[in-house]
């Protein structure tokens, strides 16, 4: 083996501190390592791995020359039975040299080396270069582990992001299965089979509503709905009372064995499986349920980035089910839809504190304008249901959006900006209900065409929701909120006037102050 002076193997350890600043992932810096290390030892053969934390074992990942080779082939599997002894082993191995790479009291991998045989071990200063190794491999182990664990999840916002905005342009409760199911594929290592089941708190059972196996949809309606089970018994009915996700490694960890893991086309028996609550408001919509044929295949980091999509997913579920529910049950809706719209219009205002009562006040102002501009009684109905309804889309907006009490962030604007869509794509399939989506759809739009969503000006912007412009102004400024008093008439008056002709329209500004004035 090689023997260097002290000079020279600290060029060496500058060397690889060199190579090791790069920019590399895990694997690559061990492949540096096996290759220096082979280098400054003047061994022909290294191997090196990287603990798995999940499974608690070493996986080789790395070698150098035939002899690591040979290590990597003597050395079983991490899931291999322990059938030989490690007399058996060492006999075939000859001499070999091995250190642990730590962070701390945490393992991050471990560095073999085969020894010549013609040489009983490590002489000290050769120990000592193959500790410094290992120390300079720990530290950029970790560094590459970080960075490429910053750059995963990076990756798996980006594609909750992305399906957050396909959900947003689809009502059809299918399309939302798959879109959550292609998710699942990018945000997990392995999906041998899916299963997401919605939970009917009426009938206290969860219902499957789509199955894939082996890439191969399954006929939900072939598994039987499952009642809800007391705390602590069943996976599923776990995490619908506790909210929390599972995480069952492999079969030992199972007491439920028939009931969890299916059989594969290949006769493979899946080992782990992830189950994940749906969330929406604060409500079980349902589970998602993720299995793998490879033990210890998920971790936390997999529940959290899962569970947010199971979430986004979770709300558009909701929308789409309503809706659904909304059409199938249009005679009966159009017979006391007053009423209903009344409760969803409470019920939005229930959950903003903050504008309890005005969605019923700019209502009735908005039926006032509406016949004052001469609009007749079916027009005028049309713009109550829509004033009754112009924030149904912050249905969409999450809670931590919605209910912050400071000011919103650039991207929390654009979250809360989205709200016009959502509006347009929850009741644009309900034709009884089109005509009175100009409300809910437009009435940010400004007269000079700053406005959102599509940014409308002048005539171009409908008439119902240029007037609903000037009373949801009108109505905000003169309404108490937690951070601000409500103005006295003149100072809104004022203010209203000084928007005319650039966000508000003139004409509709005038009408709107002879009907307040009429009315007083």
């Amino acid at each position: 083996m090689a023997h260097g002076s002290t000079h020279d193997e600290k060029i060496v350890l500058a060397q690889l501190i060199a190579r090791l600043n790069a920019d590399l992932s895990p694997e690559a810096v061990l492949r540096v390592v096996c290759d220096e290390a082979a280098l400054v030892l003047g061994v022909t053969g290294v191997v090196a791995g990287i603990y798995d934390e999940q499974r608690r074992v070493i996986r080789y990942t790395a070698t150098y020359g035939d002899g690591g080779q040979a290590l990597t082939d003597l050395i079983p599997p991490p899931d291999a039975p322990a059938s030989r002894q490690p007399s058996e082993m060492c006999a075939e191995l000859g001499p070999i040299g091995m250190v642990g790479l730590w962070h701390g009291d945490l393992p991050v991998g471990a560095l073999a080396i085969k020894i010549p045989e013609n040489h009983i071990g490590l002489s000290d200063s050769e120990a000592n270069l193959l500790r410094a190794l290992a120390d300079l491999a720990s530290q950029a182990m970790v560094n590459a582990i970080r960075l490429a664990s910053a750059r995963s999840r990076l990756d798996d916002l980006e594609a909750i992001n992305t399906l957050s905005r396909a959900l947003a342009e689809t009502l059809d409760l299918e399309r939302i299965y798959e879109l959550l199911y292609d998710v699942a594929l990018k945000l997990l290592p392995e999906v041998a089979g899916a299963i997401f089941t919605l939970f009917d708190a009426e009938r206290q059972e969860m219902i499957c509503a789509f199955a894939i196996l082996d890439g191969e949809r399954l006929d939900p309606s072939e598994f039987p709905p499952l009642p809800l089970a007391p705390l602590g018994v069943g996976y599923q009915s776990n995490v619908i009372h506790t909210r929390q996700p599972v995480i069952i490694g492999g079969l030992e960890e199972s007491s439920q064995v028939s009931t969890v893991f299916y059989v594969g086309d290949s006769g493979a028996i899946t080992e782990s499986v992830l189950f994940v609550p749906m969330l929406a408001r604060e409500r079980v919509v349902g589970v998602l349920q993720v299995q793998s044929f490879t033990p210890g295949c998920y971790g936390m980091t997999h529940a959290s980035m899962l569970g947010l999509a199971a979430n986004v997913a979770a709300v558009a579920i909701e929308n789409a089910r309503l809706v659904n529910d909304l059409q199938r049950s249009n005679d009966e809706l159009l017979q006391a839809y007053d009423s209903t719209l009344e409760g969803w219009s409470h019920a939005l205002d229930l959950r903003d504190e903050e504008t309890q009562g005005h969605s019923q006040r700019v209502t009735d102002l908005a039926v006032r304008l509406a016949r004052a501009a001469g609009m007749s009684d079916e027009q005028v109905g049309y713009v109550r249901w829509g004033a009754l309804l112009h924030d149904i889309g912050k249905m969409g907006v999450p809670d931590a959006v919605l209910l912050k009490p400071g000011k919103l962030d650039d991207e929390e604007w654009r979250l809360m900006r989205l709200h016009p869509v959502y509006a347009y794509n929850l009741l644009e399939p309900i034709t009884f209900l089109r005509p009175a989506l100009d409300i809910p759809h437009y009435h940010h739009e400004k007269w000079d065409g700053t406005g959102y969503p599509r940014g409308l000006r002048g005539e171009e912007i409908p008439l119902a929701a240029r007037m609903f412009a000037v009373i949801d102004i009108w109505d905000a400024l003169r309404s108490d909120r937690p951070y601000r008093p409500a103005w006295d008439e003149e100072r809104v008056r004022a203010h209203i006037q000084g928007l005319s002709g650039s966000h508000l329209d003139p004409a509709v500004v005038d009408l709107f102050f002879r009907v307040i004035d009429e009315g007083s």
